[in-house]
């Protein structure tokens, strides 16, 4: 049997764009709102593979005021549960952290029922 061959330009094209994707992968990210999206929907891909406690539900996720806030809405029984708020960070490892400036933080924000904030975690202060 012949093995068909790889068009010499095909092949080409392939390892030059896979060098640049390793190239790019590697650099930091310096435009701020660039990086505050990027991680923001890196973010929306960790919660669907490492979902809240139950009857806790992330109800936005977005970027705003230079950091990515996570609104995060749970029942009146748990309100004061802070400690499990700063769960729900990302670990140092996660992606979204690699594209985010040194200044730039992941927030996480409990809601009520109401939609009111009740706490807030700062997942940049919470890992140190």
């Amino acid at each position: 049997m012949w093995r068909r061959r790889p068009q010499p330009l095909l092949f080409l094209a392939f390892v030059v764009v896979m060098g640049a994707l390793m190239y790019a992968k590697k650099q930091p990210v310096s435009e701020s709102s660039l990086g505050l999206k990027v991680a923001a929907q890196r973010l929306k891909v960790y919660y669907q593979e490492t979902p809240p406690p139950k009857d806790w539900t992330i109800t936005d996720i977005a970027p705003r005021s230079g950091e990515v806030w996570i609104d995060v809405t749970i029942p009146e029984t748990q309100a004061k549960a802070l400690g499990k708020l700063r769960d729900l960070c990302p670990p140092k490892s996660d992606q979204a952290w690699s594209v985010l400036l040194a200044t730039q933080d992941i927030e996480i924000r409990s809601l009520g029922a109401d939609g009111k904030s009740l706490a807030a975690v700062s997942c940049r202060a919470a890992q140190k």
